[in-house]
């Protein structure tokens, strides 16, 4: 009776020491400090703006607040820890502590299932921001246990089994929703309620084999799909024709081997498409010819190769692409960007041996910044040299077996010419007679001569040849000049006479 009587004092003392506290929305130290003259209460400050408070009612439930004063997100996490009858006897037992003058910027509620009454309990005010894990409970989520979250916009549901279709009916104020390590799939009609408002959609972290039929069908205004670390092995025709608006769309991590042609052919206000750590082997012709509005794309980390006969088509249609990421990829043959603005592109750690330049007039300053690192080139081409020299772009060219022989004075000439441009030109090697050098320490006068004597011959023999030729056409001409000489009149041949001996003499 007696502990009863100090408990309620002290709680009565904290009650009137927060009514004549100013409103602070932070987490203090005598706040804890009050907390620990409560019974079955235990507040610990493990660090600055860090705070752990354990409510223990008996031996086998207990509830854990964290609350974290960081500048811009002041938050609060409340975990649960005991049976799940414990939890619907919560407001029986839970000693009454309440934090209403804290305005806490994001809560998160951990296997605390339904949350209701402890929310009530400690007269937390909801936020915009609302996370609720399942934790170690085994109650399965029901509309019935978010009747109170109405008028949420932020909320993140993780870690369930599986989703009532109708978990969100009463939801319709939702703008961001984030639903990760889920279990089972999505029903298809399970984001039907929250289409008119949704705008942010992560759904990261799943173990989604394919997206469920009609399951983006509602969401017309969405901006943000997030549907990354699942395990998608295919994306049907027609999942996206509904997501006029999205911007943008991140499909990387997942076991994705092939994309229909025409996948993402609705996506007409696309800016970032991210691909990056799938098994994508090809691409087909138009894959994004309808994405006029791209302005970066992320492949890298597949296994994709494109023929050569392709390679100046596939990326029609990017006209906005700004950063285009191929890295790590089977690309034997890379075409140099046209028809778009300016673009940085990365194609290291490929097995390219050929770079192309389209066929027609293109723009120069398509490329503002090229890396070809870790490939197989070993030349370059005047005409692609010609396109470097018009575009003017950054260049990383190192770990490639470039050869320094007489065919590449053009190309050695450029690197000398533009050494600014090339970022890693302390690294650039190049063989020369068998001998890999630095190509900062080449002279002109150095790829002057051929690498090997074969040239040499092949250059005598040519010039023998033409010696040879010369010497004849002079005989022919000589002998028919005398022929002329001996028909014309005395004067005539004298004075020929005397030019030839002038010529001789």
């Amino acid at each position: 009776m007696g502990l009863t009587r100090i408990s309620a004092a002290a709680l009565l003392c904290y009650a009137i020491t927060i009514c004549w506290q100013t409103v602070n929305s932070e987490f203090t130290t005598e706040d804890c400090k009050q907390l620990n003259n409560t019974v079955n209460v235990t507040c610990t400050n493990d660090e600055i703006n860090y705070y752990t408070v354990n409510f223990q009612n008996d031996a086998q439930f207990k509830i854990y607040i964290t609350v974290d004063n960081e500048t811009e997100t002041n938050s609060i996490t409340i975990t649960c820890q005991g049976g799940d009858e414990d939890i619907l006897r919560i407001n029986k037992n839970l000693t009454k502590f309440s934090l209403q003058h804290h305005d806490f910027a994001s809560i998160t509620v951990d296997g605390c299932i339904p949350f209701e009454d402890i929310l009530k309990g400690f007269e937390i005010k909801l936020s915009t921001d609302f996370k609720l894990q399942r934790g170690i409970t085994s109650t399965s989520l029901k509309p019935e246990h978010l009747r109170n979250l109405a008028a949420l916009s932020n909320l993140v549901l993780s870690g369930f089994e599986k989703l009532d279709e109708q978990i969100f009916a009463n939801m319709k104020s939702l703008e961001k929703l984030e639903l990760t390590r889920f279990e089972a799939p999505l029903p298809g009609g399970v984001l039907s309620a929250i289409g008119d408002n949704l705008v942010q959609l992560n759904m990261r972290d799943n173990r989604m084999h394919q997206p469920p039929e009609r399951l983006f069908t509602p969401l017309n205004r969405l901006e943000l799909l997030d549907l990354s670390f699942n395990k998608l092995q295919t994306i049907p025709s027609g999942t996206f024709d509904q997501l006029e608006n999205l911007i943008e769309l991140d499909l990387s991590e997942n076991r994705i081997e092939l994309l229909p042609a025409d996948v993402f052919q609705s996506l007409r206000a696309l800016a970032r498409l991210y691909l990056a750590n799938n098994r994508l082997k090809r691409l087909d012709l138009g894959t994004f010819s309808t994405l006029n509005n791209l302005q970066q794309l992320g492949i890298e980390n597949n296994a994709l190769e494109i023929a050569p006969i392709e390679a100046c088509k596939i990326f029609d249609g990017l006209s906005k692409l700004d950063y285009l990421e191929l890295s790590n990829n089977s690309l034997t043959t890379y075409c140099l960007p046209h028809n778009m603005s300016s673009v940085q592109v990365s194609v290291s750690y490929n097995q390219i041996r050929e770079l192309l330049v389209p066929t027609g007039a293109h723009q120069p300053r398509q490329l503002t910044k090229l890396n070809v690192r870790h490939n197989r080139l070993e030349h370059l081409s005047d005409e692609v040299l010609l396109y470097l020299h018009e575009s003017l772009p950054e260049l990383s060219l190192a770990h490639n077996p470039w050869q320094c022989d007489w065919a590449s004075s053009m190309w050695l000439a450029y690197i000398k010419f533009n050494n600014e441009r090339i970022r890693d030109l302390e690294e650039l090697e190049c063989t020369m007679d068998n001998t890999v050098r630095y190509v900062i320490t080449i002279n002109s006068s150095d790829i002057g001569k051929p690498a090997s004597s074969i040239p040499y011959i092949i250059a005598l023999a040519i010039l023998g040849t033409l010696a040879t030729l010369a010497v004849l056409a002079a005989f022919i001409y000589r002998r028919r000049a005398t022929r002329k000489s001996n028909a014309a009149p005395l004067s005539n041949s004298v004075s020929y006479s005397n030019g030839q001996n002038g010529q001789y003499n």
